[in-house]
């Protein structure tokens, strides 16, 4: 089967269940919170969000130097986490 001939069906087959069932058609088609986070969630950015917590926990506890510490690990991390996710996409 080609695939013109392919994506014509599959898009028959989803116009049918919209019209069938469009509460689940919008469940399926509409991503949960958690899975968007999920699908954010990198190694570097949960590491950047960790210093992130631990410098506001150091501030809270009166921790100056530290807090800066945490917040520029943070920082860089969260940073290269975007970095890294852009140079990713436009590699060939």
């Amino acid at each position: 089967m080609s695939r013109g001939r392919e994506r014509r069906r599959l898009k028959k087959i989803e116009r049918q269940l919209t019209s069938d069932d469009p509460e689940f058609a919008h469940r399926m088609t509409t991503p949960r919170p958690i899975t968007k986070l999920m699908r954010w969630m990198t190694l570097w950015r949960a590491l950047g969000v960790l210093a992130a917590l631990f410098a506001v926990l150091c501030l809270i506890l009166g921790q100056a130097t530290e807090f800066f510490v945490a917040g520029l690990t943070a920082a860089l991390l969260l940073i290269y986490a975007s970095w890294h996710e852009r140079n990713r996409q436009h590699r060939p």
